[in-house]
């Protein structure tokens, strides 16, 4: 029934006066805080594709990378709000708020929807690591306080999910710097890392040339591409994390307009060129309106504020 209502709303936006007649009526930029190739650039090139396609506007991408993601916040923060000038970017700009990495957080930005979620990510080590399971390392590192090692991008997301698996099952890992996929495969390999997160796909070639064992996948739910992994939270440990790719707009937006754009954003969920492309990246798209949007990105800010605390990286 929320397929067939979705459809139903995407053909009616796409027949909208308000969005023939209105926006938008020149070309909608979407403000990327990272040079082309990466993972953000890839994901909002499928958005953007899919956007302009919907609404019959013209939606580019543009990479701003420089100051940590600065200079594009500041451009998208003194932009004028008329939804042409839209921030593409992950839950990162909240951590670098809450760790004084950056003085622009949640409240600099009206939210405008919920784009897309990154490719599921599962935690992996070694291929001869006793561990079989989440639960197994979480037990063996409760019995050995500080002991058990997990590569982290220090002050980063990963650095966060660690502090998550800290604090609701009460351990204390010892967590080393390793950012890039390929060397925290390295430092697990050579067994100077027991534990690190991936990507399910990569993990999953990894494991299949034995090379990985993968413990447990940090969605919340199962992930229909990966069956054969069980979740941390089917396992009884108390971890779950997605990544939201965030549609955000400059302070003081009217509400109109922000509702006209996450509305546009619904019929996703029934495009069969943007669901192709999302497969291919291992992406799916979940609708939010702009109160439930809102909401997450409260609970997210609020997590990440209370996470800083605890690993002693708050502002």
């Amino acid at each position: 029934m929320k397929s067939l209502a979705l459809a139903g709303l995407a053909l009616t936006l796409a027949a909208s006066p308000a969005l023939a007649e209105g926006w938008p009526d020149k070309t909608v930029q979407l403000i990327v805080p990272s040079k082309p190739g990466g993972g953000t650039d890839v994901m909002a090139r499928i958005f953007a594709d899919y956007l302009g396609r919907q609404t019959g506007g013209d939606v580019v991408v543009v990479n701003v990378d420089g100051g940590g993601g600065a200079i594009a916040y500041n451009q998208v923060m003194t932009a004028k709000p008329d939804g042409y000038t839209i921030l593409y970017n992950h839950t990162g700009l909240l951590a670098g708020y809450h760790t004084g990495h950056s003085d622009i957080g949640l409240d600099s930005f009206t939210t405008i929807g919920i784009a897309q979620n990154y490719a599921p990510q599962v935690y992996a080590v070694a291929p001869d690591a006793p561990w079989n399971t989440m639960k197994d390392f979480v037990e063996d590192a409760r019995a050995h306080p500080g002991e058990r090692t997990v590569a982290v991008s220090l002050g980063r997301t990963t650095h966060f999910i660690a502090g998550l698996i800290m604090r609701n099952e009460d351990v204390d890992l010892k967590l080393l710097e390793a950012s890039a996929e390929v060397d925290k495969v390295a430092a697990i390999q050579g067994g100077h890392i027991e534990m690190g997160n991936l990507g399910a796909g990569s993990a999953k070639q990894y494991e299949q040339a034995g090379d990985m064992k993968v413990l447990c996948l940090l969605d919340p739910e199962p992930h229909p591409a990966y069956p054969e992994y069980e979740t941390c939270i089917q396992q009884g440990v108390n971890v779950s994390w997605l990544a939201p790719l965030v549609l955000w707009g400059p302070p003081d937006m009217d509400p109109a307009l922000v509702a006209e754009i996450n509305a546009a954003t619904a019929g996703m969920a029934d495009d069969a060129t943007a669901q192709e492309a999302l497969a291919k990246a291992d992406s799916v798209f979940v609708y939010y309106d702009v109160d439930a949007a809102n909401a997450m990105m409260k609970a997210e800010d609020e997590k990440i504020a209370a996470l800083a605390e605890k690993l002693g990286l708050a502002r």
